[in-house]
């Protein structure tokens, strides 16, 4: 018995049972499967719990024997923490590549914009942005942000308005009072003044 726990141990110490094994990694006391660590870092994602996300992804990034779509699932987790934490670059390489194989997607489309925007190819972004909110497909407050801005630059003033306004509607991945501040501003620069 007392071997039997010291390979138990020592093995989950060292990872010598790899993260895909069904010690690796443990919720609420119970083993969780590739398919739970998966559905738990796109909660963590969606909940803008990005610590958990990225831990959970760096774990899942290690497992052997993936099927496809749990590495297509995956590879959208890394795009999108590389979008939050500013790697558009790389964020913008990874959701192409998904957004390709999943045109009608449209989560997959406004993530990808937002990494667009962020890696300075503002014309595209603006145009998918754009074409999303007309559709009323945009999920994220961040996006409806970042189109009202690109709005602003390009003189669109009343679609900026009304895009920030949706913006405190929908869910921010990382809100902040200051992020709702500048929203505030923003919009109450755009308003036209009572003569």
């Amino acid at each position: 018995m007392r071997k039997v726990l010291l390979v138990v141990l020592l093995s989950g110490l060292f990872g010598l049972l790899g993260p895909g094994s069904a010690a690796a990694k443990e919720h609420d006391g119970k083993p969780m499967t590739v398919q739970a660590a998966i559905a738990d870092a796109e909660t963590a994602l969606d909940n803008g719990r990005l610590g958990d996300a990225i831990n959970e992804s760096e774990r899942l990034q290690r497992t052997r024997g993936l099927t496809k779509d749990e590495q297509g699932r995956l590879e959208v987790i890394i795009g999108r923490c590389k979008l939050v934490t500013g790697k558009f670059a790389e964020s913008e390489k990874l959701l192409a590549r998904r957004v390709k194989l999943s045109p009608d997607d449209t989560r997959l489309s406004e993530w990808y914009a937002r990494a667009l925007d962020g890696n300075g190819k503002s014309d595209a972004a603006l145009r998918l942005l754009g074409d999303l909110a007309k559709k009323d497909a945009l999920q994220e407050g961040d996006s409806y942000w970042a189109l009202a801005q690109l709005e602003r630059k390009k003189g669109e003033n009343d679609a900026a308005r009304a895009h920030a306004k949706l913006a405190l509607e929908k869910p921010i991945v990382l809100q902040s009072d200051e992020m709702e501040k500048e929203i505030h501003q923003f919009i109450d620069e755009l308003t036209p003044k009572k003569k």
